[in-house]
């Protein structure tokens, strides 16, 4: 089965050339043929043990999969003409098939380690994972097992009916135990080493830095030095020393052959957008809080450029920040090394909200150096604050402004004259600068001389979903609410809504959703408002069945922004045929154009009485209904925000 998955010779030892989505997809597609068989996680010590040890590199090259742990081995790969290899740790790998597990009804047994981290690793692992089914624990003996004890270890593990057998007893015990027992288990072996322990918490991982830079050997000499001291010291500079001897004399070193691709791979591989040297289009994104979330439209926008380029054949890493989500930690989503293909670095950034941004952009930006990207995307002001430090490296660099962020109310002073001075940097350095709205690229033209490229949001075609969930909540009836979805804060004007809704007499509710953001002040403000009318419902932030439930049932959206770059809840609200009412601000109405109503920016007795006209003639609300939907998504479509995007990148073409 090996031979029908790319693999490259390293040292002898055949690895398989993947990385963590190929490696999971394959798994799961193709658990039924893999159960009975094994699976190594190599690295530079086992790579070098194989070289020396017939038998062992034997073990190794029996394996159905032989998948890189190490980086070196995928940086290797990469050298030799690879440039899809990508690194699958051991202790990464687990997570992924725990994720999809409960889903899929996996079982799970884990053989090996001591028993203290078993019980430990249970806690944990039913903790973070609840659906999770482990089957079984073993921890064997530290002597080697006889005959009888062996026997009576597989048949409990039989007895079990494992999907994934889970093999923690280290390097080069665990892939010989494994090879020994080919055939005689009726799940899949993986041989993950310490991932036991580093997911039990008994022993800590290298910090995901350290692990980039090839330097994860480093820490764990530091944990524990007198064994691992001169295992690393050997196997990392002989590594080093047998590939060159082995390169010259072109013996059992790397595998310099193409791999041979069927004609829809090549043609695959030829839509690939590429960067230097004919590699996949190299990118980093920073400025964004974290993804995946909805914290903010420009979290959205990150995460479907992001995931998008990804399928495209793009390698794209997102420098997410450290820290919770603006409206609570409830709402924070668990976090891998990977999302949908994207790599996810979170830079480690302070908890002061004033520091947070500046921090996190400086740091995001060092590290990218380091990355190869052939384009670094900053988004929003903040950020592009440190956006000439690449182009002083030769980076080709690209700027999004989401909108003028310095004149929103909940920026001091300072902080304001920092977002002032990102967006001079933007206009000053970047190669390429993307807009949000003509109004924008009118303002850069004006003040900076700049021309920028207009790339609107995209949006999908959502599904709409009866009211349930959102009835039995908060006590909503289909049209029976004016709905308001943004964050809260001064520039969406929401205060504005809620004095001009007090004045009307009218049944339907008024459901505020969102959450703060910095702007701790301005929500006490609006909950106090809303404390005076029984008639509004603060749902706080939703996301999720909720967030659906509230734009497919509502009787119509209210925007009433005194800033905006381009609301993604506006053009959600528009794709699932809502009525919309918006402040008419030049952001907006680029935006709607004729297929909304508008009333004068925060005038509440003109949007009093155009919300209180839409009330009383549900007969128009129904007429806007019918065509918001179709305008909006046939007009903004994340692929073509996609195409367009990566033409800037390329120097193909410029936005429109």
């Amino acid at each position: 089965m090996t031979t029908e998955l790319n693999y490259s010779s390293i040292l002898g030892t055949r690895i398989n050339i993947t990385d963590m989505e190929k490696t999971v997809s394959y798994i799961e597609q193709h658990l039924e043929e893999l159960k009975g068989r094994y699976i190594c996680v190599s690295n530079v010590h086992t790579t070098v043990t194989a070289y020396r040890d017939e038998e062992y590199r034997k073990v190794q090259n029996n394996a159905v999969m032989n998948i890189p742990d190490g980086k070196p081995l995928s940086l290797v790969q990469r050298c030799s003409g690879h440039k899809e290899a990508g690194r699958v740790p051991g202790p990464d790998l687990m997570p992924e098939i725990f994720k999809i597990s409960a889903e899929k009804g996996y079982k799970h047994y884990f053989y090996g380690s001591r028993q203290k981290t078993l019980d430990a690793l249970k806690k944990k692992l039913l903790e973070e994972y609840p659906g999770l089914t482990i089957v079984g624990m073993y921890s064997p003996p530290f002597h080697p097992l006889t005959e009888e004890e062996d026997e009576k270890a597989i048949d409990n593990i039989n007895s079990c009916n494992p999907d994934f057998i889970w093999v923690g007893l280290g390097a080069p015990k665990q892939e010989k135990w494994m090879a020994a027992h080919d055939g005689k288990v009726c799940g899949v072996m993986l041989g993950v080493g310490a991932g036991f322990d580093f997911h039990a918490g008994t022993i800590k991982r290298a910090p995901l830095w350290m692990q980039e830079f090839c330097m994860e050997w480093l820490f764990r000499i530091g944990q524990d030095p007198k064994r691992l001291l001169g295992r690393y010291l050997d196997t990392n500079f002989s590594f080093v020393f047998y590939l060159m001897r082995e390169g010259l004399k072109g013996k059992k070193g790397i595998d310099r052959r193409k791999p041979e691709l069927s004609a829809q791979e090549a043609e695959r591989q030829a839509d690939i957008p590429r960067g230097r040297k004919g590699r996949p289009l190299r990118i980093a994104m920073i400025g964004h809080k974290r993804i995946p979330s909805r914290e903010g439209g420009v979290e959205i926008v990150v995460d479907e450029l992001s995931t998008r380029m990804v399928k495209l054949g793009c390698e794209v890493d997102a420098y997410n920040r450290y820290g919770y989500h603006v409206s609570g930690r409830e709402f924070d989503e668990k976090r891998e090394k990977y999302y949908n293909g994207v790599r996810i670095f979170t830079i480690p950034t302070p908890s002061s909200s004033s520091l947070n941004a500046i921090v996190y952009s400086f740091l995001a930006t060092i590290r990218s150096l380091f990355g190869r990207y052939d384009i670094i995307h900053f988004h929003a002001e903040g950020p592009c604050t440190m956006l000439w430090l690449p182009k002083l490296f030769g980076i080709r660099v690209v700027a999004t402004i989401h909108g003028l962020d310095w004149q929103r109310s909940k920026w001091g002073n300072f902080a304001s004259k920092v977002l002032r001075f990102g967006e001079k940097m933007a206009a000053k350095h970047a190669d390429e600068l993307i807009v949000l709205s003509e109004n924008m690229k009118d303002y850069f033209l004006e003040e900076y001389g700049k021309e920028t490229s207009y790339i609107s949001n995209g949006i999908t075609r959502p599904e709409h979903k009866k009211i349930k969930d959102i009835k039995e909540k908060y006590g909503l009836e289909k049209d029976g609410y004016v709905l308001f979805l943004a964050r809260i804060v001064p520039e969406k004007g929401l205060h504005y809504l809620i004095e001009a809704f007090k004045k009307i007499d009218t049944d339907k509710k008024l459901v505020i959703a969102g959450g703060s953001s910095h702007s701790y002040e301005y929500m006490v403000q609006i909950s106090a408002m809303s404390q005076e009318d029984p008639r509004i419902v603060m749902t706080g932030f939703v996301q999720g069945e909720i967030l659906e439930e509230l734009y497919s049932n509502s009787y119509i959206f209210v925007l009433p922004s005194d800033v905006e770059g381009m609301a993604v809840s506006l053009l959600e609200a528009m794709s699932y045929g809502n009525c919309c009412l918006v402040s008419d601000i030049d952001e907006n109405m680029e935006v709607v154009h004729d297929k909304a109503f508008s009333f004068r920016k925060g005038n509440v007795d003109d949007l009093r009485e155009k919300l209180e006209d839409l009330l009383n003639r549900p007969d128009q609300v129904e007429k806007y209904r019918k065509g918001s939907a179709e305008y909006i998504c046939s007009r903004f479509s994340w692929d073509d925000v996609v195409d367009r995007t990566i033409q800037l990148y390329t120097g193909t073409q410029k936005g429109k």
